[in-house]
């Protein structure tokens, strides 16, 4: 036992989600741009997709399933753009990133998870959490951030920190099973929009980091 598990504050129970990010425009002019205004002046808008969304700025998976066709057709416009402006996929790769959120409102409790910017690191934690029932079944840190997660006794403990400032941002414990639970079930619906956004663009650049330029099927020039 930690000697934080003590202090941790009692979650009775959390949500899971995973949030496909969204640009409000497409900028194709340099890299390291010499005029900052070019940030502004170089770009092409982009469309929202058609979907009803608490955030303006993300898609949740549950947001998104039964409208992969219309958050796929936000994304052919990334694709689209990136063609006709010559820009390689090493540019554009932020488009396709995903936010992974563990939160409860009414406690103002929110995990979050900065550096997973793809399906198959937020896919470790859940697959993590599942394969133990006790011990550290998962620890992490980059940047700014660091976290861990201990389960003892049928109850998950988690810690965020930014390690860098040694500084503590959360400690709760929440019910194992209910946890697990969630995380099955955002498991299951996230690969089945990516599969679908996979199919309609003819790459999958959301389940894991992309090394080789993607070959992207000519939908995206829809």
């Amino acid at each position: 036992m930690e000697p934080w598990f003590a202090q941790a504050t009692e979650v009775p129970a959390l949500e899971a989600e995973v949030c496909f990010l969204l640009q409000s425009d497409f900028y194709f002019g340099p890299d390291h741009p010499q005029d900052r205004a070019d940030l502004h002046r170089l770009v092409e808008p982009l469309a929202p997709p058609a979907i009803p969304r608490f955030s303006p700025s993300m898609v949740r998976t549950s947001e998104a399933v039964g409208k992969e066709e219309a958050l796929a057709t936000y994304y052919e416009q990334v694709v689209r753009f990136a063609r006709q402006h010559n820009r390689p996929f090493n540019s554009i790769r932020h488009c396709f990133w995903l936010r992974f959120w563990l939160w409860n409102s009414a406690l103002q409790v929110h995990v979050s998870f900065p550096w997973y910017d793809s399906f198959s690191e937020i896919d470790g934690f859940i697959q993590a959490l599942s394969s133990a029932e006790s011990g550290c079944v998962h620890h992490d840190q980059d940047q700014g951030w660091e976290i861990e997660v201990h389960s003892q006794g049928g109850v998950f403990y988690v810690r965020e920190r930014d390690p860098d400032a040694d500084e503590t941002r959360l400690e709760i414990s929440t019910p194992r099973d209910a946890l697990l639970s969630q995380l099955e079930a955002l498991r299951e619906r996230t690969i089945k929009v990516i599969g679908r956004l996979s199919d309609q663009l003819g790459a999958d650049v959301w389940t894991q980091y992309v090394r080789h330029e993607p070959a992207f099927c000519r939908a995206g020039e829809r």
